[in-house]
């Protein structure tokens, strides 16, 4: 009989991609989790997976099993959450991960709530990019990941539960000083004329940026290329260059008097959405953090004049 364990170590590496990324998320030596994939080759009688480059490629063979485990391993998850869903008790150790503007408002206001309705709950918390996040959920590093649609789920949906959380706008952001600060909204093409600043590092913002621009029929004058936000902001600060942002990273600015922020048009929106494997939404503690992150979000939408997602 094939081994549970092994043939999740499989599903890890198939995920992880590399024996040493394995090997961390399980706790694990690299040799220990060599030697599991070794012995569940021997069961098999054939080859999972070959050495490609720094990491590891599965085989068609280990692609098919992976695909047929993940069956086997969905069932044990969703009987696992009924047997704690039994017990009723909200408890035990939850972990969820989240990018950097939902780690500074969604995140802070769900602790308060659990930790106020749950004293029992081991709450952990890791801050992730949406593609980092979304492979430690398929992994079952994390039980909750927080991400957006700024990434592709398609080669992970299988192993996943999405759940819409937030819709959230973007808007341009300027120095209070500047010519178009306090318009109610602006157009794209109202600001090919301004030297703008990007953050080069969020490198899927910095693509729906630029080809907004172009569909408004111009590239944008980059003139500061920054490695962060606050850095972004601190050179909008100077009144030299304006840029567009995620209106839910910009709550701080908005209060801040030395800046502008105003809704553009056409609207662009992220997308965000928790995401955990198949089956766990239904253990208690999941349950709960999904009911304070809905207590929660609204809050914000009404801040920002926007709206939550409709839970699919």
């Amino acid at each position: 009989m094939l081994n549970l364990s092994r043939l999740h170590l499989l599903s890890e590496l198939a995920v992880l991609g590399t024996i040493a990324k394995v090997a961390e998320a399980v706790n694990l030596t690299r040799p220990a989790v060599s030697q599991q994939l070794a012995i569940l080759e021997q069961e098999t009688g054939t080859v999972l997976f070959e050495r490609s480059g720094r990491g590891v490629q599965l085989t068609l063979a280990g692609e098919s099993l992976v695909a047929r485990a993940g069956k086997v391993l969905d069932l044990v998850s969703e009987i696992e959450s009924d047997l704690a869903s039994a017990k009723g008790s909200v408890a035990g150790e939850v972990r969820i991960s989240a990018f950097g503007s939902v780690a500074t408002t969604f995140i802070p206001a769900v602790f308060e709530s659990l930790i106020r309705e749950y004293p029992q709950l081991d709450l952990r918390f890791e801050e992730l990019e949406p593609g980092e996040s979304l492979k430690a959920a398929a992994a079952k590093q994390v039980d909750l990941a927080l991400v957006d649609d700024s990434i592709s789920a398609e080669a992970l949906s299988s192993m996943l539960y999405f759940r819409p959380v937030y819709e959230d706008h973007f808007a341009a952001v300027m120095a209070a000083s500047h010519r178009l600060a306090g318009a109610s909204s602006i157009g794209m093409n109202d600001l090919e004329a301004e030297n703008w600043a990007i953050n080069r590092n969020a490198q899927t913002y910095k693509t729906q940026i630029v080809n907004a621009c172009h569909e408004a029929g111009f590239t944008p004058r980059v003139v500061a290329s920054c490695r962060n936000m606050a850095a972004t902001l601190e050179m909008v600060r100077t009144g030299y260059v304006i840029t567009v942002l995620p209106a839910l990273a910009l709550r701080a600015v908005a209060a801040d008097a030395a800046f502008s922020v105003i809704p553009v048009h056409p609207m662009m929106v992220r997308r965000i959405f928790v995401a955990m494997a198949q089956g766990t939404f239904r253990r208690p503690a999941i349950a709960a953090v999904l009911k304070a992150l809905d207590g929660v979000v609204p809050r914000f939408a009404e801040s920002l004049g926007v709206h939550s997602a409709k839970r699919a």
